[in-house]
This record gives C-alpha cells, sequence and structure tokens, in this order.
C-alpha cells in the first residue's frame, strides 16, 4: 500500500497561507502534527522545476506524524507566490530565497528550522544551510547532489560542452521559446505531461515517443499528442494546471536564467571586501556543517550520480541512500523515499533531544 498523502483540494489536514518576505508574497502550504502528538520541530520543503508545493504531497503525513510542523512555500516564480519578470533576475538567487526563509521564520517566531529539497529545492537548501548556518540544524536533498560555490563564473553553453552534457536541456529553458509556446491551460498540462514521463498517445497499440530528453529539448511537435503521465491522478493534474495558470511558466523557467547572479552571491564566500581581484580570492573548499541527508535517484537523467562523488569531502555530516527511480523519486517510489526520510529524521531528532538533556 502506498503511504498516506495529501488531497489537492480541500484536505483538512492542511492550510493555504501567505506572508510578505522582503517585498515578495509567498503562498504555502502549512500542517501541523496530529492533535496531542508534541511538536518537535518545524521543516521547510522546498521544490523544484516544474512543480510546485503540493509535490510534497506524499512526505507532509509522514513529517507530520514525526511531530514536525511542515511549512511547503511555492518559491517566487510558482503557483500563489509572486512571479518577478526576467528583467528581475536576482530575485530567483539561493541568497533571495534564505533572507526570505530566515524572514518567514522571523514573523513565524521560529528559531530554528530543519530543511528538505528536491531538484532546484535540493540546489537551495544546500545554499540556505550554508548563508544561514545559525538558523539551520539540519536538512535533506532528494536527488540533487552538492555543488560547491566557485570563484569563477562558466557559461551554461560552456559547463554543458566540457562537464554536464546532461544539462543540455536547460539551454533550451533559458532560451524564451517555451514561454512564447506554452501559454494556454491545455498547453501547460500538455508539457507537465511530457516533464512528468508522459509518452505520445498512439492508435496502432504501439508504445509512444517522449517528448524531453536531458540530452536535448523539448520536442514541441509532440506536446499536441502527449498522454497521461501515471505519476499523478487527473484530479492532481488539474490542480497543477490550475497553479500553473495563475503566472505561466517564465517565472519558473527564469531560475535557470539566474545562475550568474547566484554566483555573485556565491563570491561572499570567497571576498571579505571588493569582489574585484579574482589573483587574491580565498582559496578553500566550501563545505556544508550540518547533518544532511542526500538520497539519489538511479535513473536521473539531469541529476546523475557521479556528479555526487565527492560530498563527503565537502559534507562530514553526510547520510548518503539511493532509491531505484527516476527524478520524480518523490512520488515514482514514495515508500522508499519516506523510509529514508523517516530514519534519518528520527535520528536527527533523537540526537537533537539527548543535546537539550
Amino acid at each position: 500500500m502506498p503511504p498516506d498523502k495529501i488531497r489537492p483540494f480541500n484536505d483538512p489536514r492542511v492550510s493555504l497561507k501567505s506572508a510578505i518576505l522582503n517585498g515578495y508574497t509567498y503562498g504555502y502550504l502549512h500542517s501541523l502534527p496530529p492533535q496531542g502528538a508534541p511538536k518537535r520541530g518545524t521543516i521547510i520543503l522546498v521544490h523544484g522545476f516544474p512543480d510546485i508545493s503540493f509535490g510534497w504531497r506524499y512526505q507532509i503525513p509522514l513529517l507530520t506524524k514525526l511531530g514536525l510542523e511542515v511549512i511547503a512555500p511555492d518559491c517566487l516564480g510558482y503557483g500563489r507566490s509572486d512571479s518577478p519578470p526576467t528583467s528581475n533576475i536576482s530575485a530567483y538567487t539561493y541568497k533571495r530565497i534564505a533572507d526570505d526563509i530566515e524572514e518567514l521564520c522571523r514573523q513565524l517566531g521560529i528559531s530554528t528550522v530543519m530543511l528538505g529539497g528536491h531538484d532546484w529545492g535540493g540546489s537551495i537548501v544546500y545554499r540556505v544551510a550554508q548563508f544561514k548556518r545559525h538558523l539551520v540544524k539540519a536538512f535533506f536533498s532528494i536527488c540533487t547532489p552538492y555543488e560547491m560555490p566557485r570563484p569563477f563564473y562558466t557559461p551554461l553553453k560552456q559547463l554543458v560542452a566540457k562537464q554536464l552534457p546532461n544539462f543540455t536541456y536547460q539551454l533550451h529553458f533559458v532560451s524564451g521559446e517555451l514561454e512564447q509556446v506554452i501559454r494556454s491551460p491545455a498547453e501547460i498540462r500538455a508539457f507537465l505531461n511530457c516533464l512528468y514521463g508522459a509518452r505520445t498517445i498512439t492508435t496502432d497499440g504501439t508504445r509512444g515517443q517522449t517528448a524531453w530528453d536531458a540530452t536535448g529539448r523539448v520536442a514541441l511537435d509532440l506536446l499536441p499528442k502527449m498522454g497521461k503521465t501515471k505519476l499523478l491522478t487527473d484530479e492532481e493534474m488539474d490542480y497543477y494546471v490550475n497553479e500553473y495558470s495563475r503566472h505561466g511558466i517564465n517565472g519558473p523557467l527564469n531560475w535557470y536564467r539566474s545562475r550568474e547572479a547566484m554566483y555573485l552571491d556565491d563570491l561572499d564566500f570567497f571576498f571579505d571586501g571588493p569582489k574585484t581581484d579574482a589573483e587574491k580570492y580565498k582559496k578553500k573548499v566550501i563545505g556544508v556543517e550540518q547533518p544532511c541527508l542526500f538520497v539519489s535517484a538511479t535513473r536521473d537523467q539531469a541529476l546523475q550520480e557521479w556528479m555526487s562523488k565527492s560530498m563527503e569531502d565537502r559534507i562530514p555530516k553526510l547520510t548518503r541512500r539511493t532509491v531505484e527511480t527516476s527524478h520524480w523519486a518523490l512520488w515514482e517510489k514514495p515508500e522508499d523515499v519516506n523510509r529514508h526520510i523517516g530514519e534519518w529524521m528520527e535520528k536527527v531528532l533523537g540526537e537533537e533531544g539527548k543535546s537539550k538533556l
């Protein structure tokens, strides 16, 4: 039997809330431990692309049963949160969301939190843990390996050509073409089905085609023929389409356009003063202090397992687990993912309790 999950509409276990954080409105899901259960802390869950806060539907019941208050925001560009235009690309950075998470915690009277992330959310939680060491006591990342801050910038085209051909799809994502052709609810539905692994519908009983590959582009000509993903129910897909129809896909895709803005923020790790003399930067390896769980997916096209090979050198308190699944591990193998999260979380919460004795 698959694990419990929240429903997309009118689930009494979840409240829809919002907050103005450093000038932007964020929508977020809020869920508390069962009535009478002791609260053992707060966790903030950060989604990736193309996802929303509801992407944590299988994990929220697990975490509340463990005694955690759960906050799952829609990142800027998505769902009920504001969607700054591409001209304001600095809104889509690790430092920005770290400051916004800190402000949300201040407003809610939370002094320390745990974090969870998937896809872009995984990249985000590593940096939030680094920028806000006083706030984050532990975190997990599903699928996304740690990428260390670097004092030099590598343009996306060069990165794809020389190091990460599995990021070729990002060249299409930043091109601006997708926003021009994916606008209506029907087009958004086809695009989401495509990214969630659906195939084209055939009339002769043969297996249809996929329309996305990490080493290529979205096959736009195939989108009108796209069938349904197996990873969402019809009701869940309706919810996703409704949420994406609020702003369209420009805001979500802006996260792929903000690499240079993120790099400029990361220079704070290397320079105490002006960030102008590349020959005088602090030559050091930037690691992560807090306990971290990393769950890799064996069939993830983009975030491949080899990319995480040196993480132990940079994260001393790393726990590593693997799930036989695709990039959509949270939904495709929720039992396995939840087991790893639950076991690690009980250990972290247990050690936290001992430290207070």
